[in-house]
């Protein structure tokens, strides 16, 4: 794959991260910080790059998604 190929498939699939609203208009925005500041910690602690990290938050958004009937849902 060229370098080119390459960059157009990260752009198509960093792409489908959607926007998110602000976490205050959740039940528990508190709890969404923590638990975002929480993740963006354990990437910083990986080393990943910023596009290696938003890749692998849409791996982890694709996953709870696919996941969504396991998880607990209020």
């Amino acid at each position: 794959m060229t370098k080119n190929e390459l960059n157009i498939k990260k752009s198509q699939y960093l792409n489908r991260f959607p926007e998110t609203p602000n976490p205050d208009v959740f039940k528990d925005n508190e709890q969404i910080k923590r638990s975002g500041s929480k993740v963006v910690n354990l990437l910083k602690k990986e080393g990943l790059t910023y596009e290696d990290a938003y890749a692998s938050l849409q791996y982890a958004y694709n996953k709870i998604k696919y996941e969504s009937n396991f998880l607990k849902l209020n």
